[in-house]
Formats: C-alpha cells, sequence, structure tokens
C-alpha cells in the first residue's frame, strides 16, 4: 500500500506545469488530475479496513484490521482531489477584477488600523 501511495505522490509531482498552458489545457489537466486524486483518495480509504476469514479445525473466524493512518491518508488526498477537481471545473471569470484588501494605519485624532476589502 505504501508503494501505491508513493506512486500517485511522484506522479502528482512529476506533472508538467501548466502555468504557461492555455485556459482549456489548463482545466483539463485540473480535471484529471483532480479526478484522478479523489479517486486514488477513495480507495485508499476502502482498503482501510478488511476481514480475513480463517478456517480451523476448530471451526471459522474472522479477524479484522483497520489502519487509522490509511483512512486519514486517503481521506486528505481525496479532498485536496476533490478541490482541484471543482476548481478546474468552476468558471473562473477572467473579466471582473480581482478583490483587493488595503491595510491602511491612520494617526492623529481618528488613528487606528482600518481593513477594507474593495470588490
Amino acid at each position: 500500500m505504501r508503494t501505491f501511495v508513493a506512486i500517485i505522490v511522484v506522479g502528482l509531482l512529476a506533472a508538467p506545469s501548466t502555468a504557461r498552458a492555455d485556459e482549456g489545457t489548463h482545466r483539463f489537466i485540473k480535471v484529471v488530475v483532480g479526478a484522478g486524486a479523489l479517486v486514488a483518495g477513495a480507495a485508499v480509504m476502502a482498503t482501510s479496513s478488511q476481514t480475513t476469514t480463517v478456517n480451523s479445525v476448530a471451526g471459522t473466524t474472522e479477524m479484522s484490521t483497520f489502519s487509522k493512518s490509511q483512512l486519514i491518508t486517503g481521506a486528505a488526498v481525496a479532498g485536496v482531489g476533490g478541490i482541484v477537481l471543482w476548481d478546474g471545473l468552476r468558471d473562473h471569470d477572467r473579466d471582473r477584477s480581482r478583490p483587493v484588501t488595503q491595510v491602511i494605519m491612520s494617526a492623529g485624532k481618528a488613528s487606528g488600523l482600518f481593513i477594507r476589502r474593495i470588490w
């Protein structure tokens, strides 16, 4: 299982940079990588608990194992994949200017620190 997670991490880190790609290619890569990470995280979470049936002369017993760290790792990978997938699917409005946050300090009678967000 560690090998599987290592392959996924190396694959995500070795993915080609999308900084210079056009908008369509950039969104497509985000959707593919996000969906892949979401599926991989769900698969890791699904295998975090396993039940094994042991047949012996005395009878049949079931042994159960649970890996909390594997569950958390799978949830983290699936969560990041979901965020990347959502960002690839949402419509980025390039016409509007981005919001700006201003921090203003004033001195004198009306001294203080003011934070203003302009949309």
